[in-house]
Order: structure tokens, then sequence, then C-alpha cells
């Protein structure tokens, strides 16, 4: 493996999931050590060294899966390790007041004081990048630092990359999304199977040749929505529902219909409410009122059990939370979603599990060693297709899909798709969440806009374009 990153560019980093970029990267910083080659930072070779090593270099790393301190304030999660000191004591008010300073100079409309719990995972996201930014770096490494942020925060974003690199820093950015890298890019480099492939200026390359160097073959179709698939009767309408919090609303008075054979896009800018709905629908938070009917017959939906019963499965959009068992195998984790289906007479059909996830893997082309490695030691994108994978080879009528492209690169994200037509095609109703409006345009037979928790409107395919889209998720002209 070879890079080279120069002072006062944006280099990209290319590659199918597992193909080693996030492991390169925390090589770089210090997290693994590296079994073999040299690394050199400013003309100096770099020893064994630690993330706080790398740190005291000037080299900063906002990881793609975040862990951020819950109880802490935002203050205190940026400067941990690290606040300012009068002598043997923290300096609070230095604290407080240099991160409300940085919070307002990238326009993060947070208070410094906010708990971490307070805040979405678009929030997290938000203060890892200016907990990046405050380290005063010359190298900053960002693996997906936009995948769980929307339009407006991923504008902030580049508009302080931009302003990184005017100043001189070099900024390593790991992205599948083609529309970054061609906008964000000076040179890139692609791996693929953990080796190196090739780098260059980005005015080498196009999105074709790009996708066929990360993947080693072409992908002709990421979108492959199958518009002859017959729409079905409604087996979901939720009626009214609505969701009050003693500090203000989550979302009021929505009402839609899903139909087998569906796949009915949910769009909206960051806390539109879009998850906020279908987690009630699953039963994960609690209703203050509204109906659901499924198949013309009420449902009462207290807890996911009840969800999963009545065949209805939900991928959550933070998969290391409420997706996976992170320490269990990847055969633990798709029995625990199907246990119904694989017991018998008191016992766990090991050999059916076994079945399942080999085709699992196989479908969904998952790298792992073997069923029996735990599940939170694979990369982002393979994890997603897991948490995909385990409710896929259940029997499920409905499918909940909450970003689930998020992370994932070109090539799976094309055999998402085609799995997703293939579960529309047997007749189940599906639900995409996505804040990729390209995804949503592409897959979807109708697409629902929210706006502040509430309903902006219900376009048809055949209707629905971007700038329609953002006009409704916005407020502007509908």
């Amino acid at each position: 493996m070879k890079l080279q990153l120069r002072p006062g560019t944006v280099h990209i980093i290319c590659g199918e999931n597992g193909a080693g970029k996030s492991t390169l990267m925390k090589c770089i910083n210090g997290t693994y050590t590296a079994d073999e080659g040299e690394m050199y930072f400013k003309g100096e070779k770099v020893g064994p060294h630690t993330v706080k090593d790398t740190l005291e270099m000037g080299i900063a790393m906002i990881y793609q899966e975040l862990n951020p301190v819950m109880e802490m304030t935002i203050a205190e999660n940026v400067w941990l390790g690290r606040e300012p000191r009068k002598g043997l004591l923290v300096d609070y008010q230095k604290l407080y007041s240099d991160t409300q300073a940085l919070l307002d100079d990238l326009n993060i409309p947070y208070n410094a004081h906010q708990k971490m719990y307070e805040l979405s995972i678009a929030g997290h996201q938000l203060v890892e990048i200016a907990k990046a930014i405050s380290c005063n770096a010359s190298v900053v490494i960002m693996d997906e630092p936009s995948s769980a942020i929307g339009d407006k925060e991923i504008e902030v974003l580049f508009r302080h990359i931009f302003s990184m690199r005017d100043k001189g820093i070099g900024i390593l950015y790991i992205t599948h999304k083609m529309d970054e890298i061609f906008r964000i890019a000076d040179e890139i480099t692609v791996i693929r199977d953990g080796c190196w492939v090739e780098s260059g200026p980005a005015s080498d390359y196009d999105p074709d040749k790009l996708i066929s160097l990360m993947v080693g073959r072409e992908i002709k179709n990421i979108f492959p929505k199958d518009t002859t698939v017959p729409i079905g009767d409604v087996i979901l309408e939720v009626k009214h529902l609505t969701q009050k919090k003693a500090d203000g609303g989550r979302f009021e008075d929505i009402s839609f219909q899903l139909h087998a054979g569906e796949i009915l896009g949910f769009a909206g800018l960051v806390g539109a409410g879009r998850s906020e709905v279908m987690s009630a629908i699953f039963g994960l938070d609690p209703l203050s009122s509204g109906e659901i009917y499924l198949s013309g017959e009420k449902a009462v939906i207290k807890e996911p059990k009840d969800a999963i019963q009545k065949g209805i499965a939900m991928v959550n959009e933070d998969r290391r939370e409420f997706g996976l068992v992170l320490g269990r195998s990847i055969h633990h984790n798709v029995s625990l979603a199907n246990l119904k289906k694989y017991a018998k007479c008191g016992f766990v059909d090991d050999r059916a599990i076994s079945k399942d996830v080999d085709k699992m893997v196989e479908l969904m082309r998952i790298k792992i060693a073997n069923e029996d490695v735990a599940a939170g030691t694979l990369s982002g994108g393979n994890q997603q297709k897991v948490v995909l994978g385990k409710w896929m080879v259940g029997d499920v009528k409905i499918i909940i899909l909450d970003e689930p492209t998020r992370g994932i690169d070109v090539g799976a994200k094309s055999e998402i798709h085609k799995l997703m037509t293939e579960f529309a095609r047997k007749g189940v109703g599906i639900i995409m969440i996505s804040s990729e409006l390209p995804e949503i345009l592409g897959m979807s037979d109708r697409v629902v806009v929210m706006r502040e928790g509430r309903l902006a409107g219900v376009l048809d395919r055949s209707e629905a374009t971007q700038v329609g889209i953002m006009g409704l998720a916005a407020g502007g002209v509908e």
C-alpha cells in the first residue's frame, strides 16, 4: 500500500467496503500498528506511534463509527484528554468559551453546555468535525464524515474543508459518494481488497472509470428499479400519527398508505421527523395518538416484538446501536432476529441458520472469513449488509429501511437496490428513508416529503424531481 498527501490538498480514498480504507487510516493515526512499511510526516520518518503521538504531531482523525461520551457536554467531548488547565485544575470557563466560539465559527447551532445524548447522529458527527478542527492539525483524516448529516450540514462541512485546504492543511477523505468526490477532490487513490490500485489527480477520472477501478467490474445500473412490478393492495395505513414530548412535538398528524410491491420513499431535511415516525410504527417509541392498520385491520404495536410478529422488519440508521450485537457472531446476529423460524421442539436449528447465513453472504457479497466472526470486527459497510440481510432471510411483509445504503460503496448499493426490487416483486412493501435524492428518485414509486414533523407532500414517481422535493422539504415553492 502506498499513499502521498500534499499540503493544501483534498485526497480522496476510494474503494469497496472491506477494501481496507479505514484500516489504512487507523494505521496512519496510530489506532493500529502496521506490520510492514514506512511512514513519513513532513519528511521525517515516523516510528511506532499512538493516537496521542499523531495528535501531538498534528494529525487528527474523524472516525466513521462515532463513540461520544453521551453523559458529557459538547465542550467536554471536544476537549476530552486535552482540556485547558489552570495549574492542576481544568479551566472550565475557557473550555466552554472556546468551544462556543468554535461552534459559532463553524455555524453549528448548538450550545457548548448541551449533553451529547440530546443530539442526533448528525449532531454527533458535527461535534466530531469541530473536535478535529480544534486540534489545529496540519493533516485531518475524515472517514465518511457526511454519511449521517444532511445537505445543509454538508455545505458547512465543505466550506470548512475548503478553508482548511486554503490554509495548507492536507485532508485525507474517505467517501462513497460520487458527487462529493468530484466536487472536492484534488487527488484520488483507489484501493481494492487491501491493495493499492492507482493514484492520480481528480481530473484524470470520471465516475464510470472510478467505479470500475473500485469494484473490479462494470456497474451499469446503480438504481435498478423495475417499474413493471405490479403495485398491489394497501398493506399498511397510518392515520394521524402524533408523537408529543415534554420538550416539544416530534411529529404530528402523519397519514399515508403503503401498497404491496411498492417502494415508498421518505425524503426531508435532517430533523424532519422521518426516522421518528418509523421508530414509532415499529414500536421503538410510543405514540401520543393515531392508528395503524395492516391489510385493513387495526394493529396494536407497543414494542418491536409486536411489529416483528406481524411481519414488519426495520433496518435502523444507527446499525451499531440498534442493528447489531457487536460482540456476537454473524451466526448469532442472524438467529436473534429470526428465532421463531429456527426454533424446533425447543431447540435452535444451527444448520438452518448456517445455511441462511451462507446464502446471505453470497447474495450480498459480504466479506467475512466465516460466520463465527464478531459483527464488530467488520467494516462499516459490511455491518450494514448484515443488518439488512438478517431481516431478508426472515418472513416479512413490510420492510422499513432507514438510510439503508449509508456508508456503503457503489457496488454494494447496486446489490442492495436489486434486493429491494426482488422483494418488491414478491409483494413486500418497502419504506425507504434516504437523504440521497438520487436514491430517492431512482428507487421510489412514490415519495413522501416531510418538513418539521409534518407531511409536506406526496409525489408520484412521474412527477418527482430534485427541485420539487427540496422545495417541499425546505418550505419553498411547492
